[in-house]
């Protein structure tokens, strides 16, 4: 019962936020209360709340009011535009995961290759961190770890010191479901992490203290999720991008370069720990471009001039 008041006490300040900060319409106002007020009596429903809800349980919403509700394309554009303002807004006052606002993407770009850095945007990121300090040492370990092995956010916090094999550069990552796969990290990402290892994380831990995870923050404990997405968000700032970045982004980075740079789709369902192919397959775009620049550059016929 405390958990749904807290949930309308949330819903009311953001309500409160978007008249006054925003400016926003009434009708467009009573349109948000309306779908967010939906929201969260179905989660209560389900015996949870904004606090304790996961990305499973967001998909499942979403599945729920697109198929028994019959809600069109627009509307349900609609709603989960509402969601996703409502989800950023609880992000500030770190009130929800992060990744309930990532869900709602697929929603959005089905049909569209993910935003992803391109190589200059993510080399300006990772130029962006100081890494004369042990804390600015520790991000660019955890920045060229994401980019390398295309890790989930929840899959990088949850390594552990005895899941590096240094000697091959590989990863034990546990993800969804609990199922482990191995994934190798690059030479790039190897200078970093085995320096972190060796002369940098001790720093980070007083005395005494014990962690086995291979990321902790400043108080020596295991980093967050949303600790994560405040460095990124910190560090984009200050490189001058203006694309909506986030751990999953780099993500979307790790795998567009990964296609570019030839590999295929099913080693990289492996490498990113998707069950489906059909997950892997948004990434489609960038494998049909490269195919067509294969075909101009090596077909037989595309030098030859129009014959008369």
């Amino acid at each position: 019962m405390k958990k749904r008041g807290n949930d309308l006490l949330y819903l009311r300040k953001y309500l409160n936020f978007i008249k006054l900060e925003k400016g926003l319409s009434t009708n467009t106002i009573e349109s948000y209360e309306r779908d967010l007020k939906q929201f969260t009596d179905w989660l209560a429903e389900q015996g949870s709340s904004l606090s304790a809800a996961d990305s499973m349980l967001v998909s499942e919403y979403v599945v729920h009011i697109s198929k028994d509700n019959k809600l069109s394309a627009r509307s349900l554009a609609r709603v989960t535009s509402s969601m996703r303002s409502f989800f950023k807004f609880l992000l500030e006052s770190e009130s929800i995961d992060p990744e309930l606002l990532e869900v709602l993407e697929p929603v959005k770009l089905r049909k569209s290759l993910p935003t992803f850095l391109t190589l200059d945007e993510l080399r300006d990121l990772l130029a962006a961190i100081d890494t004369t300090t042990v804390p600015g040492f520790r991000d660019r370990t955890i920045f060229e770890l994401f980019y390398s092995s295309g890790l989930r956010v929840s899959e990088l916090i949850d390594l552990k010191i005895e899941n590096i094999y240094r000697r091959d550069q590989l990863l034990r990552v546990r993800g969804k479901g609990s199922k482990e796969r191995i994934v190798p990290y690059s030479d790039d990402a190897a200078v970093f992490l085995h320096e972190y290892l060796d002369k940098m994380r001790h720093k980070l831990i007083r005395p005494g203290d014990f962690n086995e995870y291979l990321f902790v923050n400043n108080h020596g404990q295991q980093f967050t999720r949303q600790g994560i997405w405040k460095k990124i968000k910190e560090y984009a700032k200050i490189a001058g991008i203006t694309k909506e970045i986030s751990p999953h982004k780099l993500r979307h980075t790790f795998a567009t370069h990964l296609l570019e740079g030839g590999a295929d789709l099913r080693s990289l369902q492996t490498l990113l720990g998707h069950v489906s192919i059909n997950t892997t397959e948004i990434y489609t775009h960038v494998e049909h471009e490269k195919i067509q620049r294969e075909f101009e550059k090596k077909h037989p016929r595309e030098d030859v001039g129009n014959e008369e």
